[in-house]
């Protein structure tokens, strides 16, 4: 139901003291004191090393003057030339490439002039190589990881995990890929080399000088931070020139709060080849894909019977603001395309032109897409007995809870302590707050990924439950307004303190997280 005005003046003025109240928890918050970089292990021989390094740059990303950035730059000390792969004219970090049982080391330095860390998004390791907040260090500082690469093959990615600061740090330009292989993914003959494409969408906010800007108000925080101008791989107005061949296309959200509902502009159906967790059991149609933050899914893009200098575009259909978060109604803020938080803001369900790929030459592609992608191991099999725990997801006093409880840096509860390597039955349910204070939230696990087992309570009519993809290993899920997902998790063989939060990363930094501990 829509708001009255006397709710929205209510709300303001509620979210002017909640705005009062986290300027005095952030002013309270006590930054790590400077870490030294742990000692290398001596029986830990890598076969990567790299040293990772956060620091302050300038990028011309438009006409004009270059843009001030945040960005991870890198060096490899040991290891394939291809483990590492620099981007040019682009704020993105480097791509890293690991293979399935290979020993790496990562020396990350902080040049940045605040606290901060690095979490392995969608990798399973141990809890010191995690990223946990905990875990921060502080300007000037360095941080050691080392840890054995153990998932399947799989696009995942990294990125800070400060407390209260991973929004801003990300949108300042900290994010890169991470992708894995191993021998089943090799035997496949996937494309490969040029033929495997790498898409990363964000949206940023640029004032008139060509700097970032961010939330400027409790509003845009509480809604999650949308942009106005789409990026891929950290460039506007993004366009592919490509032959007709087969291509494999890696695509991540890394989005700090839009949702897309991707679909190819000529109708063609979107062909699955994987999501979080790597490939699919087989590959599978859909005419479109929501997509959330912090998700992703690998596209089996064939352009072989395209015509030479025929055009294709990749793009986010519209969806009512309702399906996907609060429809404030009423004021001129709500209907399709949602609520503007400032003026010329590109708001959340707005239709997007994200990628132009033109057919620009005649090549003879070889590359042919498999019946048959993986076999999942026993832990996809559902486990009879396994415990359940409903956790609530909803919103109060201008904060975003998890089971009712808000962000404790050191806080586990009873029933958020698990057996290493033992599976459970969690549902997300959300059910959201007063004043129909509704939104989606995508819940990332750390550790493992999990499988989804069922959704109810959505609304028939959302137009976003059309493109959701369930099929594949997940570590991010979307819970849309109103419902219930339920997810398989086995949990990591490693112990320890590990986070399961909103990936809307302004809802994560005001406290929608919680720990869980493996023991």
């Amino acid at each position: 139901m829509p708001l009255s005005r006397r709710e929205l003046i209510a709300l303001g003025v509620t979210g002017v003291l909640g705005a009062a109240a986290k300027a005095r928890s952030l002013d309270a918050f006590s930054w790590p004191a400077p870490r030294s970089a742990p000692d290398a292990t001596p029986d830990f021989d890598p076969d990567v090393e790299i040293v990772l390094t956060a620091a302050p740059a300038a990028v011309p990303l438009r006409p004009g003057r270059a843009t001030a950035v945040w960005q991870f730059t890198g060096r490899l000390l040991k290891g394939p030339a291809s483990a590492l792969t620099a981007h040019v004219d682009s704020f993105l970090g480097p791509t890293l490439r690991f293979t399935r049982g290979q020993k790496v080391r990562v020396r990350f330095r902080n040049a940045l002039d605040e606290p901060s860390i690095v979490h392995w998004h969608g990798l399973d390791v141990p809890e010191v190589a995690d990223g946990h907040p905990h875990k921060a260090i502080a300007a000037g500082a360095e941080y050691l990881y080392e840890f054995t690469v153990e998932n399947r093959a799989g696009t995942y990615w990294y990125h800070p995990h400060p407390h209260e600061r991973t929004g801003p740090q990300v949108n300042m330009g900290l994010a890169g890929l991470l992708i894995v292989s191993d021998p089943d993914e090799q035997a496949l003959a996937l494309p490969s080399g040029d033929d495997e494409l790498l898409c990363v969408l964000q949206d940023r906010a640029f004032d008139d000088a060509n700097q970032f800007r961010y939330a400027a108000n409790m509003m845009e925080r509480e809604m999650g931070f949308t942009g106005d101008v789409m990026l891929v791989n950290g460039r506007p107005d993004a366009q592919w020139s490509l032959a007709t061949r087969a291509y494999r296309v890696r695509v991540l959200n890394g989005s700090n709060a839009r949702i897309y509902k991707l679909a190819w502009s000529d109708g063609t159906p979107m062909t699955l080849l994987g999501t979080d967790g790597g490939l699919l059991e087989r590959p599978m149609e859909q005419r479109a894909v929501t997509l959330a933050p912090g998700q992703r899914i690998e596209l089996w893009l064939d352009l072989t019977t395209r015509t030479v200098g025929s055009t294709l575009a990749l793009r986010s259909e519209a969806f009512p603001i309702g399906d996907a978060g609060l429809d404030m109604g009423g004021m001129g803020m709500g209907g399709m395309g949602g609520m503007r938080s400032r003026d010329g803001a590109v708001p959340l369900g707005a239709p997007l032109t994200l990628l132009r790929i033109t057919v620009a030459r005649r090549e003879t592609s070889t590359a042919r897409l498999p019946a048959r992608l993986a076999t999942y191991d026993r832990a996809w099999q559902p486990v009879a007995g396994a415990p359940v725990r409903n956790v609530p997801l909803t919103f109060r006093r201008m904060v975003w809870f998890m089971g009712g409880r808000a962000f404790d840096m050191h806080e586990v509860a009873e029933d958020e302590t698990v057996q290493a390597d033992s599976t459970h039955i969690w549902e997300f349910t959300n059910a959201g707050g007063p004043m129909g204070m509704q939104m989606a939230h995508p819940i990332h696990m750390h550790g493992r990924q999990f499988r989804v087992l069922s959704r109810t309570g959505a609304a028939a009519t959302n137009a976003l439950r059309e493109g959701l993809v369930d099929a594949g290993w997940m570590d991010t899920v979307l819970v849309l307004p109103g419902e219930t997902v339920r997810i398989q998790v086995r949990f990591t063989a490693h112990v320890g303190t590990y986070l399961y939060h909103c990936h809307i990363l302004e809802h994560e930094d005001m406290g929608m997280m919680r720990n869980f501990r493996v023991v």
